[in-house]
């Protein structure tokens, strides 16, 4: 009956094990998408990860600057979350490989009572006994050829560049909520020179009514101006959509939903870099020494050496020492017929040595070090491939940031000159010495003018901030 219950209870959670079938679980076909099946549990998504995430969530009445910015990032984004939990799982993993350093010791204990029924000369006899059977067992591996010190350096290498790439991701962290905070206030100094234009239009357009109520102007003149004045505003509603999109680049890396960004700071009271500290080819020398990702390649490198140096040990013996000491205890009767009762109580004990060698594994001893050598020399390749695109992206930056500081100065003075060059037509057209043509191609020159300086100060600031991502430099919020 018990078995039949069991048997039921089993049918019965059968649509609920993925052991016995897994298909019901996955998308039904490759042209629908997967949905939950009726009954099933609710998948929570707002969970431990979701009240974990909320840690360090933006204070809504707080205005954030660039660096609070960071900050807010630093404890919140996900990606640096993992990167971060890899290198502790890193951590514990080259602990792990320490294990064999260590015997290993073992506690086993067996008890119990069973009753059997057996066959007797001429009888069938009864068999009750109680039993317990205590070990405590001790391994050690005396020699390995280096398999537990090649093991442990993989383990360590593999550890610190965990920790580096780690580093790597804060970097990456800091320069992207740099670039889109950069990005973010020029789309808001696009609106307010949207604004601007807007206003000048319209000043324009009011102008060109009042000549033509006076009969100085024609009805096309009139039609001009309101053609410019709707271009404006539609060049407006371009700027404001900018705002949101920058907003959407910037919410993920703060680690915070686009719909509760804090309010965060103009950048308009941050100077302009006057240069950079040193000549390029210095730049390179500090990134060459300095780049995390650069350290982790060769940690990578240090790994698989280790991993050649294991697969070699694998050619040679291990030799094993392992002991015990336990008792043995019993008691038990056989009835029908009767017989005396037999109890005991003894100790067991061994040591011994053990030789392990696989004298021959079909090559794979061998094709084990040719695979090992090799994925050494690609990771040695891969690391010299590092070098050379390091000193290229440093090399582009450093011509960026360069190139943008003189483009910046190029647009002050462009816009002092179209400012001037529009106060001149609009004086001259309200006197009549100037047409409408000639005021709003002045107009529009001084719209090019203003979001030229706009676009060219974001460009140099980033163009800074992409000089100390390429040398990789830390930055000092994520310092101890």
């Amino acid at each position: 009956m018990l078995a039949l219950a069991a048997a039921a209870a089993g049918c019965a959670l059968s649509s609920e094990r993925p052991e016995l079938n897994p298909s019901r679980f996955a998308p039904p076909a490759q042209e629908h998408e997967w949905a939950p099946r009726a009954g099933a549990p609710a998948i929570d998504l707002e969970g431990t990860a979701v009240a974990q995430a909320e840690r360090g969530a933006p204070a809504p009445a707080t205005k954030y600057s660039l660096a609070a910015l960071i900050a807010l990032a630093l404890s919140r984004n996900p990606e640096t979350r993992a990167a971060w939990q890899a290198a502790r799982a890193g951590a514990a993993e080259w602990a792990v490989s320490r294990a064999p350093f260590y015997p290993t010791v073992r506690l086993e204990s067996e008890n119990g009572y069973e009753r059997i029924v057996d066959q007797v000369p001429k009888h069938w006899g009864t068999l009750k006994n109680w039993r317990s059977s205590d070990q405590l067992a001790l391994d050690y591996d005396l020699i390995d050829f280096g398999r537990r010190d090649a093991a442990s350096r993989s383990a360590q290498a593999e550890m610190l560049a965990a920790n580096l790439r780690f580093n790597r991701a804060i970097q990456t962290l800091v320069f992207a909520v740099e670039k889109n905070y950069y990005l973010l206030d020029a789309r808001r100094a696009d609106v307010l020179a949207a604004q601007a234009i807007v206003q000048l239009a319209v000043t324009d357009r009011k102008a060109v009514e009042k000549r033509h109520a006076g009969g100085l102007a024609t009805r096309p003149d009139v039609l001009l101006a309101r053609q410019r004045e709707a271009r404006a505003r539609y060049d407006l509603e371009n700027a404001e959509l900018g705002v949101r999109d920058a907003e959407a680049d910037l919410a993920p890396a703060l680690g915070v939903r686009v719909d509760a960004l804090p309010a965060i700071e103009s950048s308009a009271a941050q100077p302009i870099p006057a240069g950079l500290s040193g000549a390029v080819d210095r730049l390179i020398d500090v990134a060459l020494q300095e780049r995390p990702d650069l350290a982790a390649a060769i940690a990578t490198v240090r790994e698989r050496e280790a991993a050649v140096d294991l697969a070699r040990a694998s050619l040679y013996p291990t030799v094993e020492f392992s002991s015990y000491y336990g008792s043995h205890a019993f008691n038990y009767t056989l009835s029908n017929p009767p017989t005396p009762q037999f109890t005991a109580l003894a100790p067991e004990y061994a040591a011994g040595l053990a030789v392990h060698w696989d004298a021959f594994a079909g090559f794979e001893h061998v094709n084990t070090i040719v695979r090992a050598e090799a994925e050494r020399d690609a990771a040695r390749a891969d690391f010299y491939r590092g070098r050379l695109d390091v000193a290229s992206e440093v090399w582009r930056a450093y011509y960026a940031f360069t190139t943008a500081l003189r483009k910046y100065q190029y647009a002050q003075a462009l816009l002092r000159a179209s400012q001037s060059a529009y106060d001149s037509n609009f004086g001259s057209y309200r006197n009549g010495l100037a047409t409408i043509v000639d005021l709003l191609s002045a107009e529009r020159d001084l719209a090019d003018a203003k979001y030229t300086l706009v676009g060219s100060r974001a460009e140099v600031l980033i163009a800074a901030a992409s000089v100390a991502y390429a040398t990789g430099a830390i930055p000092q919020q994520a310092r101890p």
